[in-house]
């Protein structure tokens, strides 16, 4: 691995040949935006992300998936059928001279290509083969049918997703779930963990290994305190509307503001911010009582009654003023409170455009340029994660995969 300062080709000269489904997208991408050569190993039909939604033409075309374009930027494509006996001599070339290979889907399809791989591994010790798979390669639960939805139903997110309960303290609303194709999110990034994991063991013993990552113990492992509160206290977190689940209800922190639009806004039990909310109604002309004697005395004889006043002053200022203007002045006084930002509003913040958190790929099969979540992480002068290259067209670089195989 090579980084000469520059983390967005840390990976550079490491080959990965990514096999299966959308389970592994998501890792192989993050690898890929690190520098290493992803290679998509796909059957004539194409990848099965190919054809989820939505598109970008009416006419659902496989190569217009805004789905497959968002998860396998950088990568290339090469058509083969993997589990052709006939394909094996192309593959085990491949083999050879790769350093990854990433095996996702279901278990049965998994378990039924990974003994040839694993064979093929053999034959190359450095061989790391990392299996993403819902359930696992092993257990009673390994072979059942599931879905993004199910896996966050069955892992527990679900369940510390909603709303406040009624007023009698029964949930009359579901759970819900959070963004879509969460579980893909939860279980890629820790195969890509894994993965660079194992290439740094590799340097240290010469050898490669078998990972298994199980989609439903990466989802359960991101219940926040869930888990750990019932094994301790033997208490059940409560969901809560926009806030994180916990043993009690705690007070509302969505107001709207003035332009209609849904604010976070509380307060820390802190006196710096009892006092900044109070300086902030006064400079917005909003009348109070905090600060003064009479509500001193208000704390002391009824403390819920004065912290009641203080969230009545609170909803009444974030009615009071325009969302982006409230956000500016909270700020300036130290207040965490922010507006509730559609995703799609994200796209002109220009702190994300000074860290250069979008990437603009050119698809030259549209005739313009597209924008695409980049990185979290910069040194300061460039993004870490370097996404420059549209997704692949199916078989895109076939040719150029078999020409490297008989070249050498």
């Amino acid at each position: 691995m090579k980084t000469d300062g520059n983390l967005s080709a840390s990976l550079a000269g490491i080959t990965i040949l990514e096999i299966g489904d959308q389970l592994g997208d998501w890792a192989s991408m993050l690898l890929a935006g690190l520098g290493a050569e992803v290679i998509k190993l796909e059957p004539r039909e194409g990848s099965p992300a190919r054809r989820i939604g939505p598109f970008a033409s009416e006419s659902r075309d496989p190569e217009q998936s805004v789905f497959f374009w968002r998860y396998n930027l950088n990568k290339k494509s090469a058509v083969i059928d993997v589990d052709d006996p006939k394909a094996q001599p192309t593959l085990g070339a491949l083999a050879k001279k790769a350093d990854i290979v990433v095996l996702s889907g279901e278990y049965e399809t998994v378990a039924g290509r990974l003994p040839a791989w694993q064979k093929l591994a053999e034959e190359n010790p450095r061989l790391i083969v990392c299996t993403i798979t819902p359930f696992g390669l092993d257990g009673p639960q390994r072979a059942l049918k599931t879905t993004d939805l199910v896996q966050m139903a069955l892992g527990g997110i679900m369940a510390v997703c909603g709303y406040d309960p009624g007023k009698d303290g029964v949930y009359d609303t579901p759970p819900i779930a959070p963004a879509m194709w969460h579980s893909y999110h939860l279980g890629g990034e820790y195969a890509a963990v894994a993965m660079m994991a194992a290439l740094n063991f590799r340097e240290l013993i010469g050898e490669g290994q078998l990972i298994d990552v199980s989609v439903h113990e990466a989802v359960n492992t991101c219940t926040e305190v869930a888990i750990p509160t019932y094994i301790y206290s033997g208490q059940v977190v409560k969901r809560q509307t926009a806030r994180h689940a916990a043993t009690s209800i705690t007070h509302a922190r969505l107001s709207k503001s003035s332009d209609g639009v849904f604010m976070l806004a509380s307060l820390s039990p802190f006196e710096r911010e009892m006092r900044a909310l109070g300086e902030l109604a006064t400079e917005v002309g909003i009348p109070h009582v905090l600060g003064t004697p009479e509500f001193a005395e208000l704390e002391k004889a009824d403390h819920v009654a004065a912290a009641i006043y203080r969230q009545d002053l609170l909803e009444q200022l974030v009615e009071s003023l325009p969302a982006d203007e409230l956000f500016h002045r909270a700020q300036k006084q130290g207040l965490a409170w922010s507006p509730i930002r559609r995703p799609e509003e994200n796209l002109n913040d220009p702190h994300f455009a000074a860290r250069g958190s979008f990437a603009t790929i050119q698809h030259p099969e549209l005739g313009r340029e597209l924008k695409y979540p980049g990185t979290v992480a910069s040194d300061g002068e460039a993004p870490h994660f370097s996404y420059t290259h549209r997704a692949p067209r199916l078989g895109e670089h076939t040719d150029e995969v078999f020409k490297r195989i008989s070249s050498r």
